[in-house]
C-alpha cells in the first residue's frame, strides 16, 4: 500500500498494531468467501466433498493477498470517513 494517498495526502499508516483489527475483517471476508465456496460448489453443481474441499483452498489462496489489501481499506475507512 501507499504511504500517503496520492489525492489527499492521507497518511495510511497510523500507529503501530493499528491494523490489527483488519485481521479481523480479513477473517471475515475468507469465511463469507469459503462458505459462499462450499455453498455454490456442494450444493447447486454438487462436486463431491474432497473436490470441494480442494476449491475452497485454492480460492482461499487465490484471495488471500486480494483480501489483506481490501481489509486493511476497510478498516482504515472506518477511521477516516468519520474525519472528512
Amino acid at each position: 500500500m501507499n504511504h500517503r494517498c496520492p489525492v489527499c495526502s492521507y497518511k495510511f499508516e497510523r500507529e503501530t498494531g493499528f491494523f490489527f483489527g483488519a485481521m479481523f475483517v480479513s477473517y471475515a471476508l475468507a469465511a463469507a468467501e469459503m462458505i459462499t465456496s462450499l455453498v455454490v460448489f456442494w450444493y447447486f453443481i454438487d462436486f463431491s466433498p474432497l473436490s470441494v474441499f480442494a476449491i475452497i483452498v485454492v480460492i482461499a489462496f487465490l484471495l488471500s493477498t486480494i483480501n489483506f489489501k481490501l481489509s486493511r481499506s476497510f478498516w482504515i475507512y472506518l477511521f477516516y470517513k468519520n474525519k472528512v
